[in-house]
């Protein structure tokens, strides 16, 4: 494994953090094998994987407000088990709002410029090869621990962020 996510600023130890508690016990962070050992190669490895598997995007309501817009895009139960799903949240100019999901995630900006908790977000068009961008990061089971983080649009386009979850994110798929 790498010793830092692409960003630079996440040692790969300290992943294992935005994972939850019943996926990745405390004694299993760093243990590589026992990753691998629960990771499904045989789907991710599926070239027809999301033709197969796409639904829809759905509105979020749970994370609609004022100047803010949310679609979940599920791949829903399949496989036998719930996998993974992605929520789009797109803030507004100069809006904000408190984003507490029920699972751990890693997110990408899409779009805009703005702030996830204390970390301060933009999207670049033209990334140059070794520099640092300030896009990837996570929300941490700390984070949502202390009831979420304030998400704020700070720049003058929506800021289009996109939330990955893992499997069994959600106590309820969203829209199955």
């Amino acid at each position: 494994a790498e010793d830092l996510t692409l960003d630079g600023r996440i040692g790969a130890a300290d992943a294992f953090y935005a994972c939850r508690e019943q996926d990745y016990p405390k004694d299993h962070h760093e243990d590589w094998d026992y990753l691998v050992e629960k990771f499904d190669f045989q789907a991710n490895q599926d070239s027809d994987f999301v033709l197969k598997n796409s639904r829809p995007a759905i509105s979020a309501e749970e994370f609609k407000g004022q100047g803010v817009d949310a679609k979940w895009i599920v791949y829903g139960d399949f496989l036998g088990d719930q996998k993974c799903s992605i929520l789009r949240l797109i803030v507004e100019p100069g809006g904000k709002t408190k984003f507490c999901p029920e699972s751990p995630a890693l997110f990408h900006t899409n779009g805009g410029s703005g702030r996830v908790g204390k970390l301060d977000v933009r999207y670049h068009h033209d990334m140059i090869l070794g520099e640092i961008y300030p896009e990837i990061g996570f929300i941490t089971q700390a984070a949502l621990s202390k009831g979420g983080v304030e998400i704020e649009n700070t720049g003058t386009e929506p800021l289009v962020l996109t939330f990955d979850f893992p499997q069994h994110a959600h106590s309820q798929t969203p829209g199955i």
